[in-house]
């Protein structure tokens, strides 16, 4: 990600205030004396309409675009047509609104809307769309790509889309507003980047030609048309789409050599100066001719327009840039790193030679060839040495002189400004850590120190480059080393700096840790002496519990769109009752932390979020969906929300809640089409099992068994085993995956099949749960002494690189853990020990959530040593926690966790606060693991053997 003096997702800075726009509005209506009109300004668009208008549901809708700085124009001229016509439109509020909309990281679906007009009827649409582009005709605004253009080169655009629409929820937990069809049902108002119009919808100007639709699928496949850039580069597949334009990887019909194609649309990303992202892609192609004759760059080939956009044809650098490439080969020694960090050094002393800085020095912008050669491959923000230009950096990889300013300060780029990207680079080739630190008021350098000395002190090979690290790491400019101290600090041979990896300790049955493992007695070469201590002191691991739980009881109410705590993005859209980001999540951990009896307040606390819950449920539309069926899943349907009160009305002895939480989960379907743990069956089912253990009552434990013949009933056969897909034909984001992982897939399903088979006695649920078990096992990706996972088995879930409790090794180990305890096969324990040794190893590449980072992590870590009696997995688990530590942010005097954005503080359970804190109270007061129906906690059975494999720390 790179910021560039402006919030994420645009392109340049604007000084704008706020007033501009709604006061070009106001002043239209007060001008015209129009009377009875509404301007509500909102955080990001200000909706404008009659009083007494009430819009329809839906029809054809009209968009204006702009670029920042034609929007006052354009808004001046619409709203002259808009308010005579009596329209309803909104506009986004800002000038600086209009640059995220029309930035080059703009939503590809919403990108260019500055204005959105919802006509009354059909006539009132097409006389609209006429005079609006006679009023805008000739002012300057990028195209929209989910809309038709009115008329080539105008600002108009339409689509059959919702109005009002028919608000209802997903069945996957996310709230949508939905299209009426003709028969009565509801359809998806889907927002491509390209117009999907349904076909039932009126025509919208029926005196014209309808737009030819694509021809019907023959009964033989059609071969893919071939797309013919420049009339010389056929383009075999897009790596990366984007508003401003896609990269794609073409052959060149000229030499036959593959190459890469860069594209830019006009109007995209306009500059206070008028310039646009062409004009980016431009002076990135001179720079590539600047840089050719140092061959550290891909060699320029080509830079053409084409149907109004521009494209720049460059070598193609074979090999995996830098990020990509270390969770699947990290530096394992001194003389591996040696090797790219002198490299690294060339190209910024290859740039600055030119007189240019980089600004924007980063694992992303660094390709590692098969043969380990490092070429620098985006160079679109060199600048001249001195001359002010606006910022481009990534986070992380820019020192505070540059990453402080605030949006409208250009900057002089320097050199040392590049010494701090090589630094965070060259931290990045020891650990793959990003030095993202949420900003806080405390000294920059103070942080950044701590972060770097663990992550060296977690790689003994590394440790004499501690010095080098934070020198060029330095928050002052003039404290970093210059590239002849740097060389000079790499010149140093390989074995006098340090050594390789350590070897198993005889005897023991399993290895020390290898490098990257940290733990005391490691072998790290001469004069390294033992390697320091990296667990979290109980000390700072208390503080973390008592000041993130007061900062959850301190911000409630604070929230948007429903939700009691902030929340923004995708979970804004969600349930706000659900666990994923929801109260729910929360519940839980203040319930554990109330049952403790340790920090003031947390009883009353449980008690107000309770209440504030139970009134939500009353809204009989709330967590079901349109269909009017409550959503089952654990973590984004209602089976987590009465999870959470079952526990919460125990801890109060609040029968009349039970009573509550009791009815809710009897809704839960047992049947549904999804069957995985996050929205889905095995996730209602896990709950089923919860509330029979927690309250005797015999009917949930048959409600569990229902859930498990369902799951036996969707099981499809799979090379290595058993497979749960989620049917192709279900109204799903999930629609046809064919997942490995806990949250949506094998393990998670398999963990419910075990536990429902022990609670019921059924042995086909527990020989569904091993045939589970031995899938995962085939599946899985030995190397190293780790094992990691794919996503799943299609060709978009990528190569077996996943570690995370969502869709990996900590997930999967949860449940081949628990599948040894009872089966006592030695495959399942030791593909599980290996998945802890994946687990540790990609700690520094890790957010600090639950989903998808160290605190699920570490839960599967504490589920190792409960079970195999082994604390030495208690002792990693407080790695993972001391990692987390780093990350910390002080609000309001509170040290508390970010979410797993690094960006931000969020409440939600398993990307946010909640779910560190419900780890951290865990490693801190033991017990069983929230949702999972362990009861008691789980520990082996007495007498079973549990040696360790070899390698698996």
């Amino acid at each position: 990600m790179t910021a560039d003096g402006q919030a994420p997702g645009a392109d340049g800075y604007f000084v704008v205030s706020t007033a501009l726009l709604p006061g070009i509005v106001e002043g239209v209506l007060h001008r015209r004396g129009a009377t009875g009109w509404a301007v509500d300004r909102g955080d990001f668009w200000c909706s404008v309409r009659p009083r007494d208008h009430r819009g329809a549901e839906q029809g054809w809708k009209l968009h204006l675009s702009a670029t920042p700085l034609s929007a006052a124009l354009v808004l001046a001229a619409a709203s002259e047509v808009l308010i005579e016509e009596r329209a309803s439109f909104k506009f986004a509020g800002s000038v600086e609104r209009v640059a995220e909309l029309t930035g080059g990281r703009a939503d590809r679906g919403g990108g260019g809307k500055f204005i959105t007009v919802y006509p009354d009827d059909p006539d009132h649409f097409r006389r609209l769309a006429r005079r609006l582009h006679g009023a805008t005709f000739g002012l300057r605004g990028p195209g929209i790509l989910s809309d038709r253009r009115y008329r080539p080169d105008s600002l108009v655009h339409y689509r059959y889309g919702v109005f009002r629409g028919v608000r209802t929820m997903t069945n996957d937990g996310d709230a949508d507003v939905r299209l009426r069809r003709p028969d009565g049902g509801l359809e998806k108002d889907r927002r491509q980047a390209w117009t999907t119009t349904p076909d039932w919808a009126p025509p919208p100007f029926p005196d014209e030609p309808a737009p030819a639709k694509p021809p019907a699928p023959a009964e033989t496949p059609r071969k893919k048309p071939v797309v013919l850039l420049n009339d010389r580069y056929v383009v075999s597949r897009a790596i990366r789409h984007a508003y401003k334009g896609g990269v794609y990887l073409a052959t060149d019909r000229d030499t036959g050599r593959e190459v890469v194609v860069k594209e830019a649309r006009p109007y995209v990303g306009v500059r206070m100066d008028g310039t646009d992202l062409q004009d980016t892609l431009r002076h990135e192609a001179e720079m590539l001719d600047l840089m050719a004759p140092l061959g550290l760059t891909p060699a320029g080939i080509d830079l053409f327009s084409q149907g109004g956009n521009l494209f720049l044809v460059q070598e193609r650098v074979p090999g995996q840039t830098l990020r990509e490439r270390m969770p699947e080969r990290p530096v394992r020694d001194m003389a591996e790193f040696l090797g790219l960090a002198r490299q690294v050094v060339d190209i910024v002393e290859g740039v600055h030679g030119t007189g240019h800085v980089l600004r924007d020095l980063s694992p992303n912008n660094l390709m590692i060839t098969p043969d380990d050669e490092v070429r620098l491959i985006d160079v679109e923000y060199l600048a001249r040495q001195g001359v002010p230009v606006r910022r481009g950096y990534t986070p992380g990889y820019a020192g505070p002189e540059i990453s402080s300013l605030v949006d409208y300060e250009p900057t002089a780029p320097e050199y040392e400004g590049d010494l701090y990207g090589l630094g965070a680079v060259l931290l990045h080739l020891v650990a793959g850590v990003d030095m993202l630190l949420v900003p806080d008021g405390r000294p920059v350098g103070e942080r950044t120190d701590a972060l770097i000395a663990l992550a060296v002190a977690d790689h003994p090979w590394a440790r004499p480059l501690l010095p080098l690290l934070l020198a060029l790491c330095a928050p002052d400019p003039a404290e970093r080393w210059d590239l002849a101290r740097v060389r000079e600090a790499l010149a140093t041979p390989a074995e006098k700096l340090g050594t390789g990896h350590a070897e198993p300790a005889a005897g023991t049955g399993h290895a020390e840790p290898a490098a990257g493992t940290g733990r005391a007695g490691t072998a790290t070469g001469p004069g390294a002496g033992p390697a320091p201590d990296l667990r979290i002191a109980d000390g700072e691991r208390d503080r973390l519990i008592s000041d993130g739980l007061a900062y959850l009881l301190r911000t409630r109410g604070t929230g948007n769109g429903g939700h009691l705590w902030p929340i923004n993005g995708f979970g804004a859209t969600t349930d706000p009752l659900n666990v994923q980001y929801g109260a729910a999540g929360v519940l839980a951990v203040l319930t554990r932390a109330a049952a403790t009896g340790g920090e003031t307040g947390l009883r009353d606390g449980t008690a107000e979020l309770t209440q504030w819950i139970r009134e939500r449920l009353a809204d009989p539309s709330a967590g079901r969906a349109a269909d009017g069926t409550t959503l089952p899943g654990l973590h984004f349907g209602r089976s987590g929300t009465a999870w959470a009160l079952l526990d919460a009305a125990r801890l109060l002895g609040d029968g009349a809640v039970e009573a509550e939480a009791a009815a809710l989960a009897r809704t839960v379907p047992v049947d549904w089409p999804n069957p995985d743990i996050c929205h889905g069956t095995a996730g209602a089912g896990m709950a089923q099992l919860h509330f029979w253990r927690t309250t005797g009552d015999a009917e949930f434990l048959d409600r569990a068994a229902a859930c498990a013949k369902t799951l036996l009933a969707a099981a499809e056969d799979h090379p290595a085993g058993v497979i749960w897909p989620v049917p192709a034909t279900f109204e799903s984001s999930l629609a046809g995956a064919r997942h490995y992982g806990f949250a949506h897939g094998i393990a998670g399903i398999g963990a419910f099949l075990l536990a429902a088979g022990l609670a019921t006695g059924r042995e086909d649920f527990v020989r569904a749960a091993r045939t589970a078990g031995d899938t995962l096992v085939t599946l899985a990706r030995v190397a190293d002494g780790q094992a990691r996972w794919a996503a799943g088995d299609r060709t978009a879930d990528g190569v077996a690189g996943q570690t995370h409790w969502c869709s990996g090794s900590s997930g999967i180990g949860t449940f081949l853990i628990r599948l040894w305890r009872t089966t006592g096969d030695a495959r399942h324990r030791d593909t599980a020990v290996l998945a802890a040794a994946g687990v540790r190893r990609a700690m520094w590449l890790s957010s600090p959530a639950a989903c998808h980072g160290l605190a699920g992590n570490a839960e599967f870590l504490l589920d190792l040593a409960a079970i195999l009696g082994d604390p030495h997995y208690l002792d990693l688990a407080r790695e993972l926690a001391q990692c987390i530590r780093t990350r910390t942010v002080l609000r309001d005097g509170l040290l508390v966790v970010p979410d797993e954005t690094l960006e931000a503080v969020v409440a939600g359970y398993q990307t946010g606060l909640a779910g560190t804190l419900g780890m951290l109270l865990r490693l801190r007061d033991g017990g069983p693991r929230l949702w999972m129906p362990d009861s008691p906690p789980p520990a082996a059975p007495a007498g079973r053997d549990v040696p360790l494999v070899a390698g698996a720390a």
